[in-house]
């Protein structure tokens, strides 16, 4: 019976830590925001932080990724 109580107490704090790991993972992050290269018009760029969920719409209207060394060009 104690062991059962142990195995029990460990597969419960396993589990509530897995799923902080998968949400986690999921959001994209622990933050769950990404950068982007937002359009400020003509050929100016602007950096900003968004939800990722909301990074789709920015780039069906235009706007970008940072290059591999996190810039905008």
């Amino acid at each position: 019976m104690k062991h059962l109580r142990y195995f029990s107490a460990v597969a419960v704090t396993g589990l509530i830590l897995a799923l902080f790991v998968v949400s986690a993972v999921v959001a994209g992050g622990p933050q769950g925001k990404s950068t982007i290269c937002h359009s400020a018009g003509g050929h100016k760029w602007v950096q900003i932080t968004v939800s990722n969920n909301a990074v789709p719409a920015h780039m069906r209207h235009g706007d970008t990724m940072p290059d591999e060394y996190g810039d905008c060009l």
